[in-house]
């Protein structure tokens, strides 16, 4: 199985099951307003359970069994694949291409990286790679055309520089120990 084409959604709740088999509401928590997920990007329970419909169509998740709920129908609990937990692990140390993509899908594979305990040192080397191509590039046309061309990729340069500052705060943070809370 290749890297399945799946929509950040998706694979944030893909990664979310790979992590230990799990129902959509326990899911919906993560990813909520506020929750430890959807504080940075969240996903509305509506997709989540949207999202589980497709995975399952798709073969990457499977029924495993039901939980009573405190109120309501029982819940169903979805285990991933083998090829599917082997697709996450790839995508989470694959480096985003579009800059854009860094507020959005950067994060969250962070994100769930740190849900693992495993390090983001690889991701963000690879990523800095990406993001150094992307400047060369803006670089060679910062001084094109006219000027609002001009001031466009001043603009975009100042995102890439953004995203390395980023990145070398999470490669900094990362080799710090934990800070004990409470």
């Amino acid at each position: 199985m290749g890297k399945p084409d799946l929509p950040l959604a998706e694979w944030i709740v893909l990664a979310l099951i790979a992590e230990r088999p799990s129902h959509g509401f326990a899911i919906a928590a993560l990813t909520a307003e506020g929750a430890e997920i959807g504080e940075f990007w969240y996903i509305s329970r509506p997709m989540v359970y949207r999202s589980i419909t497709r995975l399952v169509e798709r073969e990457l998740i499977t029924p495993v069994g039901a939980e009573e709920g405190n109120r309501g129908p029982q819940r169903m609990i979805y285990a991933a694949t083998r090829s599917a937990k082997m697709a996450v692990s790839r995508w989470l140390s694959e480096p985003v291409v579009q800059l854009f993509d860094v507020r959005a899908e950067l994060t969250s594979k962070l994100l769930l990286l740190h849900r693992r305990d495993a390090s983001p040192a690889r991701l963000v080397e690879r990523q800095r790679v990406v993001i150094d191509e992307i400047e060369e590039s803006l670089a060679a046309k910062e001084n094109a055309g006219n000027y609002l061309t001009r001031a466009i990729y001043a603009w975009r340069l100042e995102h890439v520089r953004a995203a390395r500052r980023f990145l070398d705060a999470v490669a900094v943070d990362s080799t710090r120990p934990a800070v004990k809370t409470g």
